[in-house]
């Protein structure tokens, strides 16, 4: 039979793997539910499950009723908000937007700064109390539409640097800037935004081009500040003089650039894109870090890892065994260290060392 969520007890027994948004099971069938699957299936607002008649310790499963469908209807029909409740809900809501102005700029229209700002700003709003949803976001992206999601994500990440470091006047300006950074890539074609694998030099050389017709994009444009132009033209750049398209070092890259530098690559290395699988944080900020003076800025650098370990520490977390856990202790400054507590053993597993091939799926 199928019950919600609100409906079931410890020991009833799921008869099918429950899904949300990703292609892992966030429940799977032939789970014993005890209360901590109930709060996971309420907060990923699973509508239905379909569970035995029998609970595991034998005794008959006679689910409780329910609040009807028509009072449930009547407090749905209340004036709905511009934006869905749910986080990620919302931030969905936003790719989807950008995609469809990306598709825009491909068939030659110009960027609209005061569209997209409002398309930005009210998601920008919640990141200081979705910090953790924010630094792992990447899991909501998939090859086909990581584009979109890319330049969503490193604008939420770097308003989250930004803040973090004290750009309390600047930071939406930061984010923006974040936002256009990739829209020159609707100047490419298109089969080098899917291409598998490494990219031949030419057309790899194509694409390094991008900042530049990001850039163009807005050069003109009174609503953007001129840091956020040169934020643009300049995040690809590194620090040692070997990034593009100019090739400028340390001296004459501009903060709001170095910024967006970690976030661009942070979500890019966490992410599955066609030439390349997505990477744990735990092993992407240590090989970030190799990259400290030479790529990345240090102290932005510091201050994101840092902000990192604050919003992810202590956070209830669903891995890939089906459990769920709490983050114990969560550490980049030398060995990555990421502890988690099971809630059903207490007993404490290494996922950095990944020896049992467990991994974090979910922030619950």
């Amino acid at each position: 039979m199928r019950v919600h969520p609100e409906q079931l007890v410890p020991q009833c027994v799921i008869l099918s793997d429950v899904y949300s948004k990703t292609s892992r099971p966030i429940v799977r069938r032939d789970t014993v539910v005890t209360e901590e699957h109930i709060t996971v299936l309420q907060r990923f607002l699973i509508e239905e499950v379909e569970v035995s008649k029998t609970l595991a310790n034998g005794l008959p499963y006679k689910p409780d009723h329910l609040a009807s469908s028509e009072s449930k209807h009547k407090k749905t029909q209340k004036e709905e908000p511009p934006f869905p409740d749910a986080f990620l809900d919302h931030y969905v809501q936003v790719v989807k937007e950008y995609e469809r102005l990306f598709k825009q700029w491909q068939s030659g229209k110009n960027i609209d700064i005061h569209a997209l700002r409002q398309l930005i700003v009210p998601l920008l709003e919640r990141v200081e109390t979705h910090q953790d949803q924010v630094f792992l976001i990447a899991n909501q992206a998939t090859e086909s539409d990581y584009i979109y999601h890319h330049s969503v994500a490193k604008s939420l990440l770097v308003a989250i640097l930004a803040k973090r470091k004290g750009y309390d006047k600047e930071w939406v300006q930061v984010s923006l800037s974040a936002l256009i950074a990739d829209s020159g890539m609707a100047k490419m074609n298109q089969s080098l935004l899917m291409y598998k694998g490494n990219l031949p030099q030419p057309e790899y050389e194509e694409v390094k081009k991008h900042p530049t017709y990001s850039y163009r994009f807005v050069e003109k444009s009174p609503a953007l500040t001129k840091s956020a132009k040169l934020g643009i033209l300049q995040h690809h750049e590194q620090l040692d003089g070997s990034g593009y398209p100019l090739g400028v070092n340390s001296d004459k890259i501009h903060p709001y650039a170095r910024m967006i530098a970690i976030a661009d690559a942070y979500h890019a290395m966490t992410s599955d894109r066609y030439h390349q699988n997505k990477k744990p944080f735990f092993s992407v900020v240590p090989e970030m870090q190799s990259l400290k003076s030479s790529q990345f800025d240090p102290d932005f650098l510091d201050v994101f890892i840092v902000t990192l370990e604050d919003a992810l520490l202590k956070k209830n977390v669903y891995l890939s065994n089906g459990k769920t856990g709490t983050l114990v202790a969560l550490g980049f400054e030398q060995q990555p260290e990421v502890f988690v507590q099971m809630h059903d053993s207490k007993q404490i597993i290494s996922v950095a060392e990944q020896s049992n091939g467990v991994t974090i799926e979910h922030i619950i």
